[in-house]
């Protein structure tokens, strides 16, 4: 039996020591922190229940799948919200913005860019169109793979769509949508996915398009309880498989032996560098845990400066220089007296001039002003998230990912501050910050501190071109024998659904399956 000590107890790293513990490898999962979840955490205080990160429930295919491969169904209840989102275009004057219903539904998305845009109909249609056969392609050869051979590439379905993805690939998602439509705000309705990738529409590669077919086609969902549920379920499976998750358990140093034989890709033999013992900071001290394997579903950046010698580093430190590492975001979690009726469950204030919002974040490093802001209202939908007669928000505002950024600085909670009044004006609830009964602050140093995050980066690395499919970063070291990895700094790429794909691509690495796709669920699963 295989010893695997799985760093990391987000979802990447959970959905990792399910899916080995249910390979029959004897798994132990450390977690620095005191509670599981990553940036998908959970924060509770004066009877309001916050999720910390990620509240699109999207992609729900994958992680229906993760559950079927560990032998059991997934346990969480769905609601499809309708509208998907609400948009607040930024309003002219001291007015509220006039407040705009994204359906759930293709007919009717389709109806509302006709409202938006006369005559634009049938060209969403066929950008619609092209979304959904990009996701399946994706889904089919580019998702699911470890990228250890090229014959992925050369299946036929590939082959027949190779001149549509040679153009996607070559083009942003910014050009593709210009094409489609010119009304502002049909054209950040098709864009704003690409803050999903950590990037712009201007840098995001037109293949990045099939986000429309998650909102757009297939819908909104929500888990009832909040999206944390999703991580204490697949938590829950991990241990009922056998996995010993030990949290408050920081990794401080790898211990490894050289050289071992080694067979490369090509078939080569060489020797490599080999992990046997993961020594952590523990509740009892210094604790060391043997390992054949080791599964880093954690920060690479961290792994990498911190933990291994120069020589091990999967890339070279002038690499990180080159490298994006997305955005940061200043989070509030606002517990709020009495409902905000012109809220719906998930919101979108834009600004007009949003080329400007991102150049200040992406390429001046600024903080923006006025902002693009994201807010969502899980009581809208769940009155278990809130006290009664209250509302949950959580709010998000993308930021430079800036790890001087720190929640305490007077700069910071005067921003807090202009995002509430922002919010309170734009959607009309013109009381909003005397109404307040919690409001915390979370900056990306924040997430340098609780998850060593890069740079302070919210997301993990940019999904641009050349931070995309097998450029990202593969599931095996090259470096060092038997060490793997999963999360949002290697392939597929950043977000809940692909850290769960990342996590099936380490059971195929540790299997030597070299085929696309998912993996075939066993029949003993009963749905």
């Amino acid at each position: 039996m295989t010893r695997t000590i799985v760093i990391g107890g987000g979802i990447a790293g959970l959905a990792s020591a399910a899916l080995l513990a249910q390979g029959g490898h004897a798994v132990t999962l450390l977690e620095k922190n005191a509670t599981l979840g990553g940036r998908a955490g959970i924060h509770r205080e004066a009877g309001f229940t916050f999720d910390t990160g990620p509240s699109w429930y999207l992609m729900p295919e994958v992680f229906d799948h993760l559950f079927d491969l560990t032998g059991a169904p997934n346990p969480l209840e769905l609601i499809d919200l309708d509208p998907a989102y609400r948009i607040f275009p930024e309003p002219v004057g001291e007015s509220a913005s006039t407040r705009l219903d994204v359906p759930a539904g293709r007919e009717k998305v389709l109806d509302l860019f006709e409202r938006l845009e006369p005559g634009s109909r049938d060209r969403v249609d066929a950008y619609l169109d092209s979304a959904s056969r990009t996701y399946r392609l994706a889904l089919g050869h580019f998702l699911y793979t470890t990228f250890s051979t090229p014959a992925g590439f050369a299946h036929p379905e590939v082959l027949t769509g190779l001149g549509e993805l040679t153009e996607l690939l070559s083009t942003s998602m910014q050009e593709k949508i210009d094409r489609t439509v010119s009304d502002p705000v049909a054209r950040q309705i098709l864009g704003y996915p690409a803050v999903f990738l950590g990037t712009r529409p201007e840098t995001a590669p037109a293949m990045y398009h099939l986000m429309s077919h998650l909102d757009l086609v297939d819908g909104v969902r929500y888990p009832a309880g909040g999206m944390h549920t999703l991580i204490t379920a697949i938590a829950e499976r991990a241990r009922d498989l056998g996995v010993d998750i030990r949290t408050e358990a920081e990794v401080v140093s790898l211990t490894r032996h050289e050289p071992v034989r080694w067979r490369g890709r090509l078939g080569l033999p060489g020797r490599r560098a080999q992990l046997s013992e993961v020594l952590a900071r523990t509740r009892d001290g210094l604790e060391a845990f043997d390992a054949d394997a080791v599964v880093a579903a954690c920060d690479l950046h961290h792994l990498e400066t911190r933990l291994l010698p120069r020589r091990l580093q999967t890339r070279p430190a002038a690499s990180w220089k080159r490298a994006d590492p997305g955005m940061g975001a200043l989070v509030l979690l606002l517990g709020v007296e009495g409902r905000l009726d012109r809220l719906a469950h998930h919101n979108l204030l834009f600004t007009s001039d949003w080329g400007k919002n991102f150049d200040a974040i992406y390429r001046d490093r600024q903080i923006p002003d006025p902002a693009s802001i994201y807010v969502c209202a899980p009581s809208r939908t769940d009155p278990t998230v809130a006290p009664d007669g209250c509302e949950n928000l959580f709010v998000l505002v993308p930021w430079p990912a800036d790890a001087s950024l720190r929640a305490d600085d007077p700069n910071v909670q005067a921003c807090a501050e202009a995002t509430i009044h922002q919010i309170a004006r734009w959607t009309g609830h013109p009381d909003l910050a005397e109404r307040l009964q919690v409001r915390r602050v979370i900056a990306p140093a924040d997430y340098t501190r609780d998850f060593h995050a890069w740079s302070g980066t919210a997301l993990g690395p940019a999904n641009t071109l050349m931070q995309s499919i097998f450029l990202r970063g593969r599931v095996r070291s090259a470096k060092v024998a038997n060490l793997f990895y999963a999360g949002a700094f290697t392939a597929p790429g950043v977000g809940l659904p692909m850290c769960v794909i990342s996590a099936e691509n380490v059971l195929k690495a540790f299997r030597g399956d070299r085929t696309s796709g998912p993996l075939p669920v066993p029949e003993a699963v009963d749905r």
